[in-house]
């Protein structure tokens, strides 16, 4: 159930019987020359639906646009929000869902640079609101998922393969690259982002990736999603 796609009649009648919302949350940015700027949106976004289909739970509007103000904000088309104005964001999309009665909130999330804002908001709101719990779950770092996929790097294999099957018409797989950039663990100033870390956009990672894979990292990911609205949920 989207909540976009709802009646305040419907969301009335669900409250009277569960109060927990799913969010998803991705980004627009570079993701190589061969995948869409919506990658990690896209992702977040089938990832929760799916999830809320399986278990009757609403999914809330999509967050699209997430903080990548370091090494991606260097590549044409990504859009950020700065790490505070995103928690800003986040605690407002939150304090909407509370004030009408929703209690228990799982971030569907598809994207590194949101992980810390998230937190944020949350320990935010969390002092203020009675009776609630919340869970983030960002699919790359799901240990479920280790004996399919054991490198979360940025653009690439995992990636690769999410888009194949969830979006294969966006996928540009003539312009793959074979780069592939040990990530440093430091930050640069943008000046330097192409030298030192990557010229084509990928991470860490190569492009091999396949829908078999994809299908196989997005059904695992969708039932520890699942698994997670039961936690939440719990007695």
């Amino acid at each position: 159930m989207e909540l976009r796609k709802m009646t305040m009649s419907d969301v009335k009648e669900y409250l009277e019987n569960f109060d927990t919302v799913i969010i998803p949350i991705g980004a627009t940015e570079e993701h190589s020359a061969a995948l869409p700027l919506g990658t990690d949106t896209i992702a977040a976004e089938k990832m929760a639906i799916e999830t809320g289909r399986r278990t009757s739970r609403i999914v809330a509007p999509v967050i699209s646009v997430g903080n990548c103000h370091s090494v991606t904000f260097a590549f044409p088309g990504t859009m950020s929000l700065s790490p505070h104005t995103l928690t800003l964001v986040i605690e407002d999309y939150l304090k909407s869902l509370y004030k009408h009665g929703f209690r228990k909130f799982l971030f569907v999330n598809g994207h590194g640079g949101n992980v810390a804002p998230i937190r944020c908001a949350i320990d935010e709101v969390a002092p203020i609101f009675k009776n609630s719990r919340f869970a983030v779950g960002s699919w790359w770092r799901f240990p479920e998922l280790a004996k399919l996929y054991d490198n979360a790097g940025h653009a690439g294999r995992g990636e690769v393969s999410m888009m194949l099957y969830l979006a294969p018409e966006l996928v540009k797989s003539e312009n793959f690259t074979e780069e592939k950039i040990k990530y440093p663990g430091y930050f640069v100033s943008e000046d330097l982002v192409f030298d030192e870390i990557t010229k084509t956009g990928i991470i860490a990672d190569n492009q091999k990736g396949s829908a078999e894979l994809g299908r196989e990292l997005f059904e695992k990911s969708v039932e520890v999603y699942v698994k997670m609205v039961k936690m939440l949920e719990r007695n």
